[in-house]
Order: structure tokens, then sequence, then C-alpha cells
């Protein structure tokens, strides 16, 4: 069944799976798109190309075919597409309605968009909660952090995080996982030659600004082997107005 979405969210899994979310143009239903493969429900990056083309952007309207909701809570917007079908772009959403869209979702905290209690302020039980995405207008940044990071044994990885209150005066400190943020910091250190310091700065006192109003998307990552019964708080977009990326795109990213 062919249908419309607006994506909100293409955040990055382990290379080369990303993940897509956004809402259906027709009901405005929250929706998930995921691989019809239980064991790796999430797309890779193939799937957001129509051909050479990157067509499926935060903001862009898109048509695929989608063929089931399979819900497994909290994760309850998961809908499978067909993957041999490719993505059709159908328009881009002007800066006005991207506003507009955010604005319209908003929730009241990160508290109020999971219907679970969060755990230790990191994560939801698996199997517990109604819904696994949502938005806020965040209070104040009060910072942003680009570096490396070491997790148990592993090699020191990229790191993307950012500290904020929402509107509750509840506080968080969240990984990001939006693939054009982590693209834009690796832009500015890679082609713009901007050490880590500098790029987290500039973030931060970006976002921090009085006269900027910043939206993030919240999400959940699924269990993992280490934790299998944690779905852990994520931001899966970042968005502001006036926009950080000054009208760039992914595609102008990477």
């Amino acid at each position: 069944m062919k249908r419309e979405m607006v994506v909100t969210d293409v955040t990055r899994m382990a290379p080369p799976r990303v993940c897509v979310a956004g809402f259906f143009s027709d009901d405005g239903a929250p929706v998930r798109p995921v691989a019809p493969f239980k064991a790796a429900r999430d797309v890779t990056e193939e799937y957001l190309r129509c051909g050479d083309v990157l067509v499926v952007l935060p903001f862009a309207e898109v048509r695929l075919d989608f063929k089931r909701p399979v819900s497994d809570p909290p994760h309850t917007e998961d809908w499978e597409v067909d993957t041999r079908a490719g993505p059709e772009l159908v328009r881009s959403l002007l800066p006005e309605e991207r506003r507009l869209l955010l604005q319209s979702r908003v929730d009241p905290s990160v508290d109020s968009i999971f219907g679970a209690p969060i755990q230790d302020d990191r994560y939801i039980c698996k199997g517990e909660g109604k819904r696994s995405l949502g938005t806020i207008l965040v209070d104040t940044v009060a910072e942003v952090s680009y570096g490396q990071r070491r997790y148990d044994e592993e090699k020191a990885k990229w790191d993307y995080r950012i500290w904020f209150t929402d509107a509750s005066g509840s506080e968080f400190r969240l990984a990001i996982t939006d693939l054009t943020f982590r693209a834009a910091c690796d832009y500015l250190r890679d082609r713009k030659g901007w050490d880590l310091r500098r790029v987290s700065g500039w973030l931060t006192e970006y976002f921090a600004s009085a006269n900027t109003e910043v939206y993030l998307r919240i999400g959940l990552a699924r269990g993992w082997e280490k934790h299998p019964d944690r779905c852990y708080l994520q931001v899966t977009g970042v968005y502001s107005f006036p926009d950080y990326l000054g009208g760039k795109s992914l595609c102008d990213l990477i």
C-alpha cells in the first residue's frame, strides 16, 4: 500500500543501518518504517536513495510501500515497508511549514512522551509505554558536546551529546543520533578545520541564544545484547529557528 509520510527523523545506527521516522501525510499518525526482518528492523542507508539521489531527508514528504503495522511496545509506531520498492520524493516542506509541523507536535515534557516511567533519567523498560517518539521545545540548552568517548573495551567512538532543560524544568543529558547533526559536526571538523572545542562551543552558543528556538525529537533506542530489556532515550532530531545549518541539508554535508 503506497502512502506518503513526512520525514522528521533520520538517525545513525551501526553502519550501514539507519532509522527513519515521521508522520503519515493523510492522518498525521506517527510512523517508523522498518525492514521486514524481525532480527534487524532498521533499514539501511541504501534505502534513503532513489537511484543515486538522496531523497529520504528530514522534512521531505516521500511515498513508500507500507505493508503492515508491527507494534512492539514501546516501539508502537513501526510499520513494515517493502524495501525492494525505492522511496519516491513528493516534495520538500518549506521552512515555515517545518516550524509549524514541529509546533503542532510539541509534548509538554520528555516525561510525558512515552506513557511509562523513565528509569534513572535514561531508559524505558522494553514492553512498557505507548509510544517511542516525541517532540519537545527546549527551555534552555546548557551545553553541546562533540568529541570521542570509549565504551568499555571498545575503540573510542565519536560522541555527540546535548544537555538541556525541558518546559517542565527537568534536565537531561542525551546522545544525539540525528544523522544530519552528526554530519554537520564532522563537516566543521574535517572540511572547515575547526577543533572539537570550537565546534562544541559554537553549537552551545547558537542553541543557548535567547533568539533561537530549539526543537528536539526524542526517541527510544532498541535493546541490544548488553541491555536487551532497556530502551535508552536519545535525540533523534535537532532543529532550530533560525536554522543552525544555514539552509544546508545532509546532501551538502557528506
